[in-house]
């Protein structure tokens, strides 16, 4: 399992339960383990941290599951549920289980970041860094504005490091170090840390984290990768469906489209998204998709496809 590599990386934590959060404040702590962007404010998966941080595995485990069950399929709590249920899961395959559904099924959850993130770890775990890349990249192309995006390029930077390729770990890291807050006090240290194996390759990006660690801001890394366009304003929609074939989600939309729905087929390749309607706001998503699931639809609010 290579556990010193894990804790050269800080101390990773797995599929093992996140430190319980204090319920009253929802106050989340920058750490070098720290994996997860979304924050949850529900009770019941507070709980679930709460019973797995004490060691009541089983518990926390009965407990998720049960709001997984009657979680309507596809719903935001639905794939909470299956987040924190891979987070407790008591084997690492049962977690990546979980965790693939969310990120092939789910790729515009909140919680597919962290999913991510955590999928990365695991690879590592199995020293499958190819696979760990992949994720680690998605998280930066896909999702460029999270407040994962420093975490990962500094992952990345650490697994370049390891690969023995200096050049590209030197890029990572002064990505890392442009894009990490002053709050992320711990990960900025350890980029400064790290930053010092660069002196020979990128002397520029040795600066650069210097300069934003002295609050001069961040100097242009020399041949850094562009850094991927803001997105285009949010829009929202109503899933309804994801089917593993193309036919399958052509007769849910017709089906839809002759009761005089606007639904449409998203993706190329599966799972094939059936959704419904564009909405300037989530308000408006969820009031569409309460409005499907009273007619037994089954219905939930998630950010829109670019046009």
């Amino acid at each position: 399992m290579h556990i010193r590599y894990l804790l050269a990386l800080g101390g990773l934590a797995l599929v093992a339960p996140l430190a319980a959060q204090r319920a009253d404040s929802g106050a989340r702590k920058d750490s070098a383990t720290s994996t997860d962007s979304a924050v949850t404010t529900d009770s019941v998966f507070l709980r679930v941290q709460r019973l797995a941080a004490n060691g009541e595995g089983e518990a926390a485990r009965a407990l998720v599951q049960k709001e997984y069950e009657q979680a309507p399929t596809g719903s935001a709590r639905f794939v909470e549920a299956l987040y924190w249920r891979a987070v407790v899961a008591a084997t690492a395959a049962e977690a990546e289980r979980d965790l693939r559904t969310i990120i092939v099924d789910y790729p515009l959850s909140p919680w597919s970041v962290d999913a991510l993130m955590r999928l990365a770890q695991l690879e590592m775990t199995r020293r499958d860094m190819d696979q760990a890349l992949k994720h680690l990249d998605r998280v930066i192309v896909e999702h460029p504005n999270n407040p994962q995006r420093p975490r990962a390029s500094f992952w990345i930077a650490r697994v370049e490091f390891e690969q023995g390729r200096l050049a590209e770990a030197c890029r990572q890291l002064g990505d890392a170090a442009r894009t990490a807050p002053p709050t992320q006090v711990e990960l900025r240290n350890q980029i400064t840390y790290w930053a010092n194996r660069c002196a020979a390759a990128d002397t520029a990006m040795v600066a650069a984290v210097a300069a934003a660690d002295s609050g001069k801001g961040v100097a242009p890394v020399a041949a850094r990768p562009p850094v991927p366009p803001a997105p285009a304003k949010r829009e929202y929609t109503v899933q309804v469906g994801a089917y593993n074939t193309r036919s399958g989600a052509d007769a849910l939309a017709k089906t839809l489209k002759d009761k005089g729905y606007e639904a449409r087929v998203f993706g190329e390749n599966a799972p094939f998204r059936v959704r419904v309607g564009r909405y300037a706001t989530r308000s408006e998503a969820e009031k569409a998709a309460s409005k499907l699931n009273a007619k037994k639809i089954t219905a939930f609010a998630t950010e829109a496809e670019p046009q």
